[in-house]
């Protein structure tokens, strides 16, 4: 959890190895995962929450701190390593508040053990009323950690507390909460901020007690002098309901009635608007038109010209509705008839609701703004997807070409190869054949050989003989 203090902007400050700051972008909402890595603590910064952003001299962010150092520690934590992941969450996830206080009926001193809080006070504990009005120390908050405001300073208490009492887009119940701890603490201790220059406690503002009152339920508008003529019967009509609507058909109203007795119409109408802060508005405005026109109650009870001064109209009066008109106008309405209202808190009724639509509205800004980034998002998506799509179908269209080549090249392969086994088969059948006719005739010549080498040799040996016998 990311916490907030104060650092005193000391001359004599160690120089800081340099930090690592990851940035990667989320396909959704940007989103900034920011790592802080290699951070040391020196003798003048021992006990102390020291978490660096880039560059102190203005070129790469700032740095946090949650209190003053104690420069009378001594050197042993000199070498101190302090390594990490400081996760940096998106400005839009924050926009809700996330945070619900109950703490009516807790102690100051349990409140400011809430986890949001506790770190903040315990350092801001360790110093003196002196050390928390010094101008130049400098503060983060803690309503804002894990957001984008979390590295940003406020230089002074005063400074520190108008944003925290000023907040109003992002936790401002949290930051509500934390301004009224610390008037508290502040008051408990004696360290009130008040600059040079300024007086405390020489004015009297509005008094804290929220005054309330009653209002009639749904919002109603009176509308006099509705009457029109007598009939032949003697009895008074007026304006009917749907043209009294279109009279005021800019106001938004959702009902008229006209009341009527026993003589007919008495001339006075109502028109009854939603039940809603925003109906109550739209009544009151159409009563304040009324009165800005010195067409109101009051100029209806003094002094009421019932004609318009110009031509034969009738004038028509207007004021918001109380308790006493809707009973004179249910003065001759049967139980069933009458006009049925009830009377409630303007505080609950209106103020609340109107900051519960503001609220809301503020949260459907931050839907708009995250359904418009996801919708780039999309569309990126989409347009990255079609770009992959079609250099995926130029692979298949490739892959296709060298399947049919190579199944190609693979049957004239095989004709070239058939071919040439046929033909080297051949060969070798000439070849074997021309080898077997080669044997035979080489046999027969040996034969042949053997034969006439025979008969030599039977011829030779009959000559000797001859010779031996002609000898003897």
């Amino acid at each position: 959890m990311t916490t907030s203090g104060g650092s005193r902007g000391d001359s004599n400050e160690s120089s800081q190895k340099g930090t690592t700051m990851a940035v990667s972008p989320n396909s959704d909402v940007d989103q900034l995962n920011q790592g802080f890595v290699d951070m040391s603590l020196n003798s003048n910064q021992d006990n102390s929450w020291d978490l660096f952003l880039g560059n102190k001299n203005g070129d790469g962010g700032g740095w946090r701190s949650w209190v003053q150092p104690d420069t009378k520690k001594t050197d042993e934590s000199a070498n101190n390593q302090i390594s990490g992941d400081y996760n940096y969450v998106s400005e839009d996830e924050l926009l809700s508040d996330d945070y619900d206080s109950d703490d009516s009926q807790e102690s100051h001193d349990t409140r400011k053990k809430n986890p949001w809080f506790s770190e903040f006070f315990g350092t801001l504990d360790d110093l003196t009323p002196q050390q928390i009005n010094e101008p130049v120390r400098q503060w983060h908050c803690p309503a804002c950690q894990n957001g984008p405001c979390s590295i940003k300073w406020y230089r002074g208490m005063k400074s520190f507390l108008t944003h925290i009492k000023t907040k109003g887009t992002r936790r401002p119940k949290l930051h509500r909460d934390l301004a009224k701890l610390l008037d508290e603490e502040l008051c408990r201790r004696g360290a009130m901020v008040i600059q040079s220059g300024e007086s405390y406690g020489k004015w009297k503002g509005l008094d804290k007690d929220v005054k309330d009152h009653e209002i009639v339920w749904p919002p109603m508008v009176i509308v006099m002098n509705t009457q029109l003529q007598q009939d032949e019967n003697e009895k008074w009509i007026g304006i009917g309901t749907q043209e009294l609507l279109s009279y005021f058909d800019s106001y938004e109203a959702v009902r008229a009635r006209s009341s009527f007795g026993p003589e007919g119409h008495r001339g006075m109408s109502v028109l009854i608007f939603d039940t809603s802060a925003v109906g109550y508005l739209e009544a009151e405005r159409l009563s304040k038109e009324f009165e800005s026109e010195g067409l109101g109650r009051d100029a209806w009870d003094h002094y009421p010209n019932v004609f318009h001064l110009e031509g034969n109209k009738r004038q028509l009066y207007g004021f918001m509705a109380t308790k006493e008109d809707l009973e004179i106008f249910n003065q001759y309405s049967h139980a069933k008839l009458k006009m049925k209202f009830e009377l409630v808190s303007y505080q609950e009724k209106v103020v609340k609701r109107l900051k519960q639509m503001n609220e809301d509205s503020q949260q459907l800004h931050w839907y708009k703004k995250k359904v418009a980034k996801q919708e780039i998002s999309l569309k990126a998506l989409e347009e990255s997807f079609w770009i992959v799509s079609q250099k995926l179908k130029k692979l298949e269209e490739e892959s296709r070409i060298v399947r049919e080549r190579t199944q190609l090249y693979h049957e004239q392969n095989k004709e070239e190869m058939d071919f040439q086994e046929k033909f080297f088969k051949d060969q070798l059948k000439v070849i074997q054949d021309a080898r077997n006719a080669y044997k035979k005739e080489e046999s027969k010549r040996i034969e042949k050989s053997c034969v006439d080498e025979r008969k030599e040799k039977v011829e030779s040996s009959k000559e000797m003989k001859g010779k031996v016998d002609e000898i003897a």
